[in-house]
């Protein structure tokens, strides 16, 4: 059980709590917090991702992620989607040096996996499909973990 007491956030039951007398109780019983001001917080409510649960001074509220939040969520996709297409720049640079030593195609040269992984990182980064950047399903290369929602 969680109380709280002037607006605080709720907590475990408090071991030692001050008097109006200015004096302090230790492991005050719950008769006597309720009578110092202490109340029950409600039970928390379950909230989906990625919906937030605060305390609203007497009550829990469950929030959605503010234009701020999602925002700095793009940010951090869009970083990632540079990141994940540089690690693979090397790759394009060597099938295009190749196919010119070579005189072979950049197709020829350029595993079209590589293509695909490139494609669907600059879909992600520029969201195509109006994607919800709180499930993002990364794609993957072979060899590479599985990752979602976030880097």
């Amino acid at each position: 059980m969680l109380y709280y007491n002037e607006n605080t956030i709720p907590n475990i039951k408090p071991t030692r709590v001050r008097l109006p007398n200015g004096l302090t109780i230790t492991n005050p019983d719950e008769e006597t917090l309720l009578s110092l001001g202490w109340k029950i917080a409600p039970p928390v409510p379950n909230a989906d991702y990625p919906n937030q649960v605060v305390w609203g001074g007497s009550d829990w509220v469950v929030t959605p992620p503010s234009e701020a939040d999602i925002a700095t969520k793009w940010e951090s996709i869009k970083a990632t989607c540079q990141r994940k297409l540089a690690e693979t720049d090397y790759k394009v640079i060597k099938a295009v040096e190749m196919s010119m030593l070579n005189g072979t195609t950049l197709e020829q040269e350029l595993p079209f996996e590589y293509v695909q992984y490139r494609q669907a990182l600059r879909d992600i980064y520029n969201n195509v499909g109006n994607l919800d950047p709180y499930f993002i399903t990364w794609p993957v290369l072979a060899g590479q973990e599985v990752t979602t929602n976030g880097n």
